[in-house]
C-alpha cells in the first residue's frame, strides 16, 4: 500500500475558500490573526453592499420595480452568505474535529487495491464539482462588472456607472476616484460569491468522502466471508469471519458518529440556503422574464440561476446518496453467508453483531435542513415547486400593478 501524505485539488480549494471567508480553523497566532482580517473583510464588505442596495431600493421603490427587485436579490444573497459564514464561525471548533477526522481516515492512500477504485471515483467527482464552481462562480460575478463597463461606452466622466450604484453628491466618477470604488465593489462582489458558496462546496467534498466510506464498508462486509487460507477448519473460519465483522462494526460506528458531527456543523447553513432559494431564484426569475433590464444586467441572473439550480441538484445528490448508501449496508450484510456458520459462542456472538449492525443501518444516515426535514431528491424538487409558485405570485402582482 502507498503510505503518504493526500493531496487533492478539490480539497485544497475548498479549504482556501474557507480561509478567504474568515471561517478555517487556525494552527497559531500569525493564522488567527489572518483569518480575523479576512473576517473583519467579508462583514465590511457585507455591511457596506446592504447599505448601497437599501439606499438604492429606497429611492426606486414606487417607481422602479426592477430597480427594486435587482437590490432585493443582492440582499437576499449577502444573507445568505453572512448567515452561512455565522454559523461556521460558531461552529468552528466543531469543524476543526470534522477536519481532523477526514484526514485521519479518510484522506490517505492507505487502502486496498478494490478501495482505491473507490476512491478515485470520488476524487473524480469532487474534481468535477471543483471546475463547476470555478465555471460558475466568476461567470456570475462577471456580469456586476460587464454590465457597467457596458453601460459606460460613450459616456462622459461625469455619467459613468459603478456595479452598484451609488447615490452621493460627492464627484465619485472622477478619475481617480471612479477607479478605486470600481475595484473595491468587484472585490466586494468577489469577497461575497466565495462566502455564498465556501461552505456548501465543502460539504460536499465531505459527503461524498463519506459516500465512499460506506462503499467500502459494504465491501469490506461482502469479504468478510472470503477465507485466503482454504485449509483453515471450521472454528478457524468462524474466528476469522468474527474478527472481520468486528471490525466493520466498528468501522460503521465511526462513520455513523462523523455523520453526527456533519449534522450538527451544517445543519444551520443547509437551513439558510434552503429557506432563501426560492425567493432568491423566483425573482431572478422575475428579472429576467418579465423586468425591463438590460441584457448585460440580465446576464447576472441567467447565470445565477443556472449556478443555483445546478448547485442545488447536487447538493441534494450528495445528501441523497449518503441516505441510500448509510442503508444498502442492510441488505448487503443480510446477503452474507453468516448463516452457514455453526452455532457455537463465536458463531452466535457474529450473528448478535450482525443483527446489530442490521437494525442501526435501517435507519440512514442523513443532514437535516436546521433538523426541520432531511435534505434529498425530493427536497430539490419541492424547492423547485416553491420557486415556481413565488414567481407566479410575482408575476400576477406586478401585472395587476401594470394594468392599474
Amino acid at each position: 500500500m502507498n503510505q503518504g501524505i493526500y493531496s487533492d485539488l478539490s480539497i485544497v480549494t475548498a479549504k482556501f475558500f474557507l480561509k478567504f471567508a474568515g471561517v478555517w480553523f487556525t494552527m497559531d497566532g500569525s493564522e488567527e490573526r489572518q483569518r480575523l482580517a479576512a473576517l473583519l473583510w467579508v462583514f465590511y464588505t457585507a455591511l457596506y453592499c446592504v447599505y448601497v442596495n437599501v439606499v438604492n431600493i429606497n429611492h426606486y421603490w414606487g417607481h422602479d420595480m426592477s430597480c427594486c427587485v435587482f437590490g432585493m436579490s443582492n440582499l437576499l444573497i449577502i444573507t445568505m452568505a453572512i448567515s452561512k459564514v455565522i454559523v461556521l464561525r460558531i461552529r468552528r471548533l466543531e469543524l476543526a474535529d470534522v477536519v481532523v477526522y477526514a484526514e485521519r481516515h479518510f484522506w490517505h492512500y492507505n487502502y486496498s487495491f478494490e478501495e482505491q477504485l473507490i476512491f478515485a471515483k470520488c476524487q473524480r467527482f469532487c474534481k468535477l464539482w471543483i471546475i463547476f464552481v470555478f465555471c460558475i462562480l466568476p461567470a456570475s460575478i462577471s456580469g456586476y462588472v460587464t454590465t457597467p463597463i457596458v453601460y459606460n461606452i460613450g459616456r462622459n466622466k461625469s455619467d459613468r456607472e459603478f456595479p452598484l450604484e451609488i447615490r452621493s453628491d460627492l464627484p465619485l466618477t472622477e478619475t481617480p476616484y471612479f477607479e478605486l470604488i470600481f475595484t473595491f465593489q468587484v472585490l466586494c462582489v468577489l469577497t461575497l460569491g466565495v462566502a455564498y458558496i465556501c461552505p456548501d462546496t465543502f460539504l460536499c467534498i465531505l459527503n461524498m468522502h463519506v459516500i465512499s466510506q460506506f462503499r467500502m464498508l459494504q465491501w469490506k462486509i461482502m469479504n468478510c466471508w472470503v477465507c485466503e487460507n482454504k485449509q483453515e477448519d471450521s472454528l478457524e473460519y468462524v474466528n476469522h469471519c468474527s474478527a472481520a465483522m468486528k471490525e466493520c462494526v466498528r468501522l460503521h460506528q465511526s462513520l455513523i458518529l462523523f455523520c453526527e458531527k456533519l449534522e450538527n456543523v451544517f445543519t444551520m447553513t443547509i437551513f439558510w440556503h434552503m429557506v432563501i432559494f426560492s425567493l432568491l431564484v423566483g425573482l431572478n426569475c422575475y428579472q429576467i422574464l418579465l423586468a425591463d433590464t438590460p441584457i448585460a444586467r440580465r446576464s447576472i441572473f441567467m447565470f445565477h440561476v443556472v449556478g443555483s439550480f445546478i448547485h442545488l441538484i447536487i447538493f441534494a445528490y450528495c445528501c441523497n446518496g449518503l441516505m441510500e448508501e448509510s442503508l444498502n449496508v442492510c441488505s448487503t450484510i443480510y446477503f452474507g453467508s453468516w448463516s452457514t456458520l455453526p452455532m457455537n459462542k463465536i458463531g452466535r456472538m457474529l450473528r448478535l453483531n450482525v443483527r446489530l449492525i442490521m437494525l442501526r443501518s435501517m435507519k440512514p444516515c442523513y443532514l437535516t435542513a436546521g433538523g426541520f426535514f432531511p435534505v434529498s431528491l425530493e427536497t430539490a424538487t419541492s424547492l423547485l415547486s416553491s420557486t415556481f409558485s413565488y414567481f407566479t405570485l410575482m408575476r400576477k402582482r406586478f401585472m395587476r400593478n401594470d394594468s392599474q
